[in-house]
């Protein structure tokens, strides 16, 4: 049986108790034992000092009084008067010696009747050395007294008397009188400790009994809550944990009920949870499945149709990776803000069976879906889809930055495509893949042949997945030459990605890089590229030739990520690169599109030292005022217009006067043959690129071709 809190408390005390009263008990023994000894060694010092100056006084006074008694016999040398005071002193066995000396010391009397040392020199029958012989002294042994005093008339000294006193017997009084002293205070200090000894036993067993008592009461209160505990463990969710008290009791109590109202606060937000994402406070997976299966039961028993929007964000990934995680969390929050604005307008299309608020779910990541229960006609759902697309293409401005992001959006419904949730569920996912790599900011209504289709897509992205892993062993940048058309000198080069896939081998650059531009691979890819070209002319050409202008293209879809374009202006700056060494290449469709966002972009790029050209001019709805405005520096005519130069002569006339206007270089690309380099020289383009001076080709090929003495081509 386990024992209570209030008992080992009660037992740790009362030990604790006794203990304590036990070191104070022996050290008032230890103190009590000292003080007795030192009293009685004291008392013993005391007393025989007092004996010790009472016998000194009193001999001192006994040979005083003699000597005052014997002036009138000295005077006259009576020596019978002198044997009749000295007589009584004969007859006292503590009386060693008496003599009467002149000043010279020769004995007068020495108490005898015959006078036996009479007229010897005293000195040679005292125990101990006298200086002087007419002084008076007073010395001391350990058991005689030795007295003297002078014998006078007036105030002449006529002789001395000295005396030796024996106080054996007195000490010996004394010792006796002692050692009675010491036992009798023995005696009374075994008396003390007896008494201290019982009374502090009393007193630790009294305290032990109050321990105990007020250990009892004291942990009362914490049984009670204990048992209310245990009460509500099994499901009394009536008990109350208030105990009316102002002690810390009452405050535990008060805790415990706190505590008990936390805990079923939890209880009723677990159960919210469990249905409701937390970041959004959109209904969750969980509550999504358990809605759409109750939808599909309505759709079946009401002969109902039931449309599924699988919605997955493009570029979100790179915001997330290269903004963080705060700023990825806010655009979800935001994203799901703006789509719950569109639930009141989609209920115009349909029946609605469900509340509102049910519709809209997030999946997790950055997947979101949408029900539609009761429409009538795909086109409604085609309508909704766009709206979504609409809304999501708005820029969010998070912390003062800029995002772009889109959405992909796969469409399937009940009960023509599929029957069961879980393959709707499939078939939506499918055919939002299906818009993805379509070109994204779109949405695919399902069709069985998309299957082969977005699984294809999804090998070939994995593949460009792994090769970024791997580095150079897989992707490895070609350059095609740009020449100056007047001397036919190579004056660049163009970096042109390849992939050799492990099994495949070589992939076409148009197979794999559209897939690159849809997803978020993008980003990656991208900076791979800069740094490997960046790497390659600092290293490798720029060595050899310090005129060279390397370009490299960068995908439009780059300019709507204010994080990834961020990205490039660090790397670009850490490069330290001559300047006017790099061209960036842009489309002038990409360019258009975000006219208003590429601007910063492109004059952060431009600081650090690189120049922009316009990819494939002339493809797009080109103005005079954005050429002024944007800081570029080239323009590269679209092989399309020197291929067809019989139909587009004047489309390049006007490009080139239009460059030459704004003091722009200008490249034409595609130059395949003689004529069409004759052509374009003519019309006053400043430098070609195409087959008719060089295909792509590897790094060491082009070191060599620039190297060459002379080199034309």
């Amino acid at each position: 049986m386990k024992s209570s809190l209030a008992r080992r408390y009660g037992f740790i005390l009362a030990v604790t108790t006794t203990l304590v009263g036990c070191v104070v008990l022996l050290v008032n023994l230890y103190f009590l034992e000292r003080y007795s000894q030192e009293s009685v060694i004291a008392g013993k010092h005391h007393i025989s000092q007092l004996v010790e100056a009472e016998k000194i006084n009193d001999a001192e006074l006994m040979v005083s009084t003699l000597a005052s008694n014997l002036d009138v016999a000295v005077y006259h040398q009576d020596f019978s008067a002198m044997q009749e005071i000295l007589e009584p002193l004969q007859r006292e066995d503590h009386i060693t010696y008496m003599y009467i000396h002149d000043l010279e010391g020769r004995i007068i009397h020495d108490g005898t009747t015959d006078i036996q040392s009479y007229n010897q020199q005293v000195s040679s029958l005292l125990p101990y050395a006298i200086e002087n012989i007419s002084d008076s002294t007073t010395e001391q042994s350990k058991q005689h007294l030795y007295v003297s005093a002078p014998i006078t008339v007036g105030n002449t000294t006529l002789a001395l008397l000295r005396i030796g006193v024996n106080f054996q017997g007195v000490n010996e009084e004394v010792e006796l009188l002692s050692n009675q002293f010491e036992e009798e205070a023995n005696h009374l200090r075994s008396s003390i400790l007896l008494y201290t000894f019982i009374a502090i036993s009393i007193l630790l067993l009294i305290t032990t009994l109050i321990v105990f008592l007020f250990s009892r009461n004291l942990f009362l209160p914490i049984q009670t809550l204990v048992d209310r505990c245990y009460r509500y463990a099994e499901g009394d969710k009536a008990v109350h944990f208030n105990l009316s008290r102002n002690d810390e009791f009452g405050v535990l109590g008060n805790a415990l009920q706190k505590m008990k109202e936390s805990v079923t606060a939890s209880q009723q937000q677990i159960e919210r949870l469990a249905y409701q994402d937390p970041l959004t406070l959109l209904p969750n997976r969980r509550m999504f499945n358990e809605e759409l299966e109750a939808m599909l039961k309505w759709a079946k028993a009401n002969d109902q149709k039931v449309a599924l929007l699988f919605i997955d964000l493009d570029y979100f990934k790179q915001v997330n990776d290269f903004a963080g995680h705060d700023v990825g969390d806010q655009l979800l929050c935001d994203v799901a803000e703006r789509l719950s604005s569109l639930l009141s307008e989609v209920t115009q299309f349909i029946e609605l069976p469900i509340p509102e608020k049910l519709m809209l779910s997030r999946l997790g990541g950055d997947e979101f879906v949408m029900i539609v229960p009761g429409f009538t006609e795909p086109e409604n759902l085609s309508v909704i889809a766009s709206s979504i697309e609409e809304v999501l293409e708005e820029a969010f401005e998070i912390n003062g930055e800029r995002h772009h992001i889109s959405a992909s959006i796969g469409i399937t419904h009940y009960p023509e495509q599929a029957q069961e949730m879980t393959e709707l569920l499939k078939q939506a996912d499918i055919a939002m893949y299906a818009a993805k790599h379509s070109g994204r900011n779109r949405h695919r209504f399902y069709e069985p042949e998309m299957n082969s289709e977005v699984i294809e897509k999804i090998q070939i992205t994995s593949g460009i997945r792994r090769a970024l892993e791997k580095g150079e062993e897989q992707l490895f940048l070609t350059y095609q030459p740009i020449v100056n058309l007047k001397n036919g000198h190579i004056v660049g080069a163009e970096a042109l990605l390849r992939w050799t896939h492990p099994q495949q081998g070589l992939i076409p650059q148009d197979y794999f890089i559209p897939l690159i531009e849809k997803t978020e691979l993008l980003a990656p890819m991208t900076l791979w590229v800069l740094e490997q070209a960046c790497h390659d002319l600092i290293s490798n050409i720029y060595p050899v030739s310090k005129e060279f202008k390397l370009s490299v293209n960068i995908s439009g879809a780059v300019l709507k990520n204010r994080v990834l374009c961020h990205k490039i202006t660090e790397l670009l700056k850490n490069k330290e690169l001559p300047n006017h060494c790099l061209h960036i290449e842009i489309t002038e469709t990409s360019m258009m599109e975000n006219i208003e966002d590429c601007y910063d972009t492109l004059c952060e790029w431009k600081e650090t030292g690189v120049d922009i050209w316009i990819d494939d001019f002339g493809t797009g709805y080109s103005s005079l005022g954005y050429l002024h405005k944007l800081p570029i520096d080239g323009l590269k005519i679209d092989r399309s217009f020197v291929e067809d130069r019989s139909n587009t002569h004047s489309v390049i006339e006007t490009i080139i006067a239009l460059g030459r206007s704004l003091k722009l270089e200008i490249i034409s690309e595609g130059i395949e043959t003689e004529e069409q380099k004759q052509y374009i020289t003519e019309m006053g383009s400043d430098y070609g690129q195409g087959y008719l001076f060089a295909k792509p080709n590897t790094l060491p090929s082009l070191i060599e071709q620039i190297t060459e003495p002379e080199t034309t081509v």
